[in-house]
């Protein structure tokens, strides 16, 4: 089976800003991992799955030799490596960004990438199929290197990187659509519609200048303030700024959370919450927002419940959460009973 048809492009296109949009389906924050690897002498394979940009630290060595923040193998490999990653959740992608940012004379000169939907089981023992979904594409030193599909993937599980002969690779981020092989379900029995899990995605913002309102929809609660969504300070009387959030489930909204861990000095003081239905990714601009939640407070490093004050017989297709004025918050959470089986 040949790969999948795609095309290189600029890191400066409206592509590569579209592609941003999506999930990185390769995130630690979604549960990705590195399953098995032929040599990480140098730096460890999960370093591709940071979610921070990588660094270099020119006076910082290991027993090893010098300190890269990638995967980095030993020198002079007669085949090539390899290492496989098991994505936090299946899903199709849409584009790559293979990054070798700060390898410069021992950057990965070839790299290739391939796919399998298959159980983790089936990977460790080898029984897996994968198939290539990347064919041999030659790397620049210190470069990001973005790929587009000209359309989705297959749903795949693991990805398998292969580094001819050798050499290093900061990051890889596999940009996507989580397809949910089963729904998360709360143990209050409803369902978290917006969860990245159950392919929840935010696709529209007024503004994210420290940090994404992708965040929102992550596992857990995430690790620093950087991990949530948070805008820059407006000076414009009445302002406020949004995140417009598809919900992976369509649903009916019983009841939200709004959590501001770690935002303290810059919580938003006021929020609310609207649902509309649109066939869209992003809802056109007139379409009708239904209030689920009214305006209310937020206070500082806590989370917020709230019961729904909207329809209870309208199955939204998306959220839109709006703060006033302006501020961060960590993660949203709108719990309610999907509208099909």
């Amino acid at each position: 089976m040949s790969a999948p048809a795609f095309r290189t492009v600029q890191a400066d296109s409206a592509e590569v800003a579209a592609l941003k949009a999506k999930s990185n389906l390769a995130s630690v924050s979604l549960g990705s991992k590195i399953i098995s690897f032929s040599d990480e002498f140098f730096a460890e394979a999960s370093n591709l799955l940071k979610d921070e940009e990588a660094v270099f630290l020119p006076e910082e060595f290991t027993d090893r030799g010098k300190w890269m923040d990638g995967w980095e193998t030993r020198r002079h490999n007669k085949n090539y490596d390899w290492t496989i990653i098991q994505l936090g959740y299946a899903g199709s992608i849409f584009g790559l960004d293979i990054d070798t940012s700060h390898f410069t004379g021992n950057h990965a000169p070839v790299v290739s990438i391939e796919g399998a939907n298959a159980s983790e089981a089936d990977v460790v023992s080898g029984k897996a199929q994968f198939e290539e979904i990347l064919p041999k594409v030659n790397m620049n030193p210190g470069s990001h290197h973005y790929f587009v599909y000209e359309a989705p993937t297959k749903v795949y599980t693991h990805l398998r990187v292969n580094n001819y002969p050798d050499g290093g690779i900061a990051r890889l981020r596999v940009y996507g659509q989580v397809v949910p092989q089963t729904v998360v379900v709360n143990s209050d029995g409803l369902v978290d519609l917006a969860f990245v899990g159950n392919g929840g995605r935010a696709v529209a913002c007024s503004n994210q200048h420290f940090c994404s309102p992708s965040n929102l929809v992550l596992p857990g609660r995430g690790k620093t303030m950087g991990d949530g969504w948070e805008t820059r300070r407006s000076r414009t009387p009445n302002h406020n700024d949004w995140a417009i959030l598809k919900l992976g489930i369509p649903g009916f909204v019983e009841k939200v959370e709004f959590d501001t861990k770690q935002f303290c000095g810059n919580f938003p003081p006021l929020v609310t919450l609207h649902g509309t239905v649109s066939s869209e990714d992003i809802p056109a601009d007139d379409a009708r927002w239904t209030e689920i939640i009214g305006g209310v407070p937020l206070t500082a490093d806590a989370q917020h419940y709230f019961g729904s004050t909207g329809p209870k017989d309208v199955a939204f297709t998306h959220v839109k959460f709006t703060m006033y004025p302006d501020g961060g918050i960590k993660r949203i959470r709108i719990n309610g009973r999907p509208a099909t089986a």
